[in-house]
């Protein structure tokens, strides 16, 4: 599967997944329904208290099954979860009798129960607890999720693993590219977030980052997608050429075909090449309130979205069908005819945007050993993202990498 490279119906290479972890959980609790092992006699436990767990309830309350509560062995995570479930029934409900209790294992597991079933998709199960108290394991105790089988690692046995100098070489070799095209076509383009940061305090690389980060204005972006086909190893994957149950994010990417990277998050793990990220840079309203209540709506269609993907079991063609309505959000706003721009759908939310008099000028900086568009106001966009203090260098324990991966040379 990885490093495969598949003609979709664009004409497109197909080289990016998404493994919805969730779905793959729901897929084995549909099997356990169709078994009778999940069954309404049953006095059903979901073990843990993380995204895993709270999919699970999602999953069994879609197949009409309710639960007898959350279970374990965390103490001090058990007290956090009731605080929060408290203060939300304080503040939105008028009563608890709908809330779902969440116990130790010794309150919920003592005395044995034969009626008792323990559904578990957690990384880390205390399973020698649970069967000393007489739980066993395919009995009362199901893991729907085996941690343990881990394909991609299979897969990239024996194969070489990509450094991050190596990474930030190939990413500066595509912005090289990037760079290229856009001065002779005349699309506009920045480099932004940490590698404008980067750029302005090190001239290259913020030395532990691994990514490389660009914007252009909507009109650029929309060129700069349709017209780029670099010849050799790269390619670009954009939302609007791909499906989006293989590629989910709102922005594009330059991709190496040579390489295949794993990126975890919580509940989906993202398969693609080394890559660096292109953003549409967008007109916004021009009063503040407005503003705050444009990024805050589009957090609020976010959130319904990932509302949505819960609510199919982990489906990722969820993506597709809110893809229209995301896409309005970018187009609502003429870069060019607005007082103000920013970026929608990053971890900065409204901290990402800045009046349009930054980008009235380019100047020229030197990253590495190649020269990059950096905004002539640059300042103002530094000071939202980072603080005014952001020339500053970490302390050493304040570092580390913004994303949780792993490349290949395939």
């Amino acid at each position: 599967m990885w490093g495969r490279k598949s003609m979709n119906d664009t004409g497109m290479e197909k080289n990016c997944y998404v493994e919805s972890i969730i779905y793959r959980i729901s897929e084995r609790m549909k099997e356990m329904i169709a078994e009778g092992v999940i069954a309404d006699s049953r006095r059903i436990l979901i073990y843990g208290l993380d995204v895993y767990s709270f999919a699970i309830r999602t999953v069994l309350e879609n197949a009409g099954f309710q639960i007898d509560g959350y279970i374990s062995d965390d103490r001090d995570l058990l007290v956090e979860h009731t605080r929060r479930a408290k203060a939300a029934k304080a503040r939105y409900f008028n009563s608890s009798r709908d809330m779902i209790g969440m116990f130790s294992i010794e309150e919920k597991l003592h005395p044995l129960d034969e009626r008792i079933l323990i559904i578990c998709a957690s990384k880390e199960c205390p399973v020698n607890m649970i069967e000393s108290l007489g739980y066993r394991d395919g009995t009362h105790f199901f893991q729907v999720f085996d941690w343990e089988k881990d394909e991609f690692a299979d897969a990239m046995c024996g194969r070489q693993r990509i450094t991050l100098k190596e990474i930030q070489g190939l990413a500066k070799d595509m912005l090289y590219m990037a760079d290229r095209f856009c001065r002779q076509r005349g699309i506009r383009y920045w480099v932004c977030g940490g590698t404008l940061l980067g750029t302005v305090r090190h001239k290259g690389f913020i030395p532990w980052d691994d990514d490389v980060d660009i914007f252009m204005p909507w009109e650029d972006y929309k060129r700069f997608v349709g017209e780029f086909r670099p010849d050799g190893y790269y390619s670009v994957v954009s939302p609007d050429y791909v499906d989006r149950r293989d590629y989910h994010l709102l922005f594009s990417k330059i991709i190496d075909h040579r390489t295949v990277v794993r990126e975890d998050s919580a509940i989906i793990r993202k398969i693609r090449p080394v890559s660096i990220d292109i953003f549409p840079l967008i007109g916004l309203p021009g009063e503040e309130s407005d503003r705050i209540s444009y990024f805050k709506r589009y957090q609020e269609m976010e959130r319904m979205i990932w509302e949505d993907f819960y609510a199919n079991d982990g489906d990722l063609d969820v993506f597709n069908k809110w893809y229209p309505s995301q896409k309005e959000f970018l187009e609502r706003y003429d870069f060019d005819e607005s007082a103000y721009v920013g970026v929608l759908a990053t971890a900065y939310a409204e901290k990402d945007c800045t009046t349009k008099a930054v980008y009235q000028s380019t100047i020229r900086m030197p990253f590495e050993d190649i020269e990059v568009n950096v905004p002539a106001g640059y300042k103002e966009y530094l000071d939202n993202l980072y603080g005014k203090d952001w020339m500053i260098v970490p302390e050493e324990d304040k570092r580390g990498l913004p994303h949780s991966l792993e490349a290949y040379w395939i």
